[in-house]
């Protein structure tokens, strides 16, 4: 390897002991209970600068630029003036830079973006020597209801549908695949299809609802009521905790 790192970090990553399964095996919990050994995969939340890429990257529209300065995506409503208290403006990033990599994300340090925080970003005042990943119910609530994920799910909803096929099957097999980098069971692929189904159902008879959900991110040759069903079934697939989790 000649000293590389880079190659050091692709022997390690596509060798058969880290692609294993995170699945834990009645025969290993005499053996190695604390996987001391590595006989199974640990399973492990990605961290929090790339949970929003994830989901920029499965819709398509996360910019691979590399360097130049800071950027600043959203915030969610009134935390500018909670946070920075008029001593700083937060003015979002507009075109590519709206859709950086979460690492070029402007980091105050007295202020860190909400979103990194809820996903247990470091404290940038203190050293950091390792990385802890929680589990609490206000992470699922901002990847399904802040302003950034919506989006992401309503252009990967656009993604779905502008596709050539017109099978829900193979759209929603698609669409599992995107996010979760295997194909789907067959009970898996009729949930989706149940799912969509309800949705529906749903904003069929409730059209201002889904014009709502839709907001400025019409798809062309879509009802207002199938784009909606889409964006909501694209969330729920966003969610997912496979969708940020190493398995």
């Amino acid at each position: 390897m000649n000293w590389s790192r880079k190659s050091l970090i692709k022997l390690i990553v596509t060798s058969a002991t880290y692609r294993q399964s995170s699945r834990h095996r009645d025969e290993l919990f005499d053996v190695d209970p604390q996987n001391t050994l590595l006989a199974r995969q640990n399973r492990l939340r990605v961290e929090a600068e790339l949970v929003r890429d994830l989901s920029l990257e499965v819709a398509g529209v996360l910019s691979k630029k590399i360097g130049g300065p800071s950027v600043f995506p959203a915030l969610p409503a009134g935390i500018t003036d909670l946070s920075y208290a008029g001593n700083f403006k937060w003015t979002n990033s507009t075109g590519e830079d709206f859709n950086r990599r979460g690492m070029y994300t402007f980091f105050k340090r007295t202020a860190p973006h909400p979103n990194l925080i809820t996903f247990d970003c470091p404290d940038a005042n203190l050293t950091c020597i390792e990385r802890r990943a929680s589990n609490t119910p206000l992470q699922a609530l901002v990847t399904l209801n802040n302003e950034t994920f919506l989006e992401a799910s309503q252009v990967f909803a656009k993604r779905l549908l502008s596709q050539s096929a017109t099978d829900d099957a193979v759209r929603l097999t698609q669409a599992f695949r995107l996010c979760i980098a295997r194909v789907p069971s067959s009970r898996e692929v009729q949930q989706l299809s149940d799912l969509l189904a309800a949705n529906r159902e749903f904003y069929r008879a409730h059209q201002d609802d889904a014009k709502k959900l839709v907001g400025n991110s019409a798809i062309s040759g879509a009802t207002p009521d199938e784009s909606a069903a889409w964006i909501a079934t694209a969330r729920i697939l966003l969610n997912l905790d496979e969708f940020i989790t190493r398995e």
